[in-house]
């Protein structure tokens, strides 16, 4: 499709630094987030080291938790 944008999931480090980020501004720990999510932690490390991919519904719920306003700026790469 000519004019069409592809986006991918952020991965790795930049990811992983961003999370954390939001973590500490909502007080908000390891634990915690993987409990909230409902996956175990060691999902989360994969995912936050950007060996697992997120799912659409952890997204979604990242961006609640952490009141991200626009979740495709903040989780995607153009």
């Amino acid at each position: 499709m000519r004019g069409s944008r592809k986006y991918q999931i952020i991965k790795g480090d930049h990811m992983q630094q961003k999370i954390k980020k939001c973590m500490e501004e909502n007080q908000i720990d390891f634990g915690e987030l993987a409990e909230r999510l409902k996956i175990d932690k060691h999902t989360l490390t994969r995912k936050l080291n950007g060996t697992t991919d997120w799912t659409f519904s952890e997204i979604m719920k990242l961006a609640e938790l952490f009141h991200i306003e626009d979740p495709q700026s903040f989780f995607y790469d153009k």
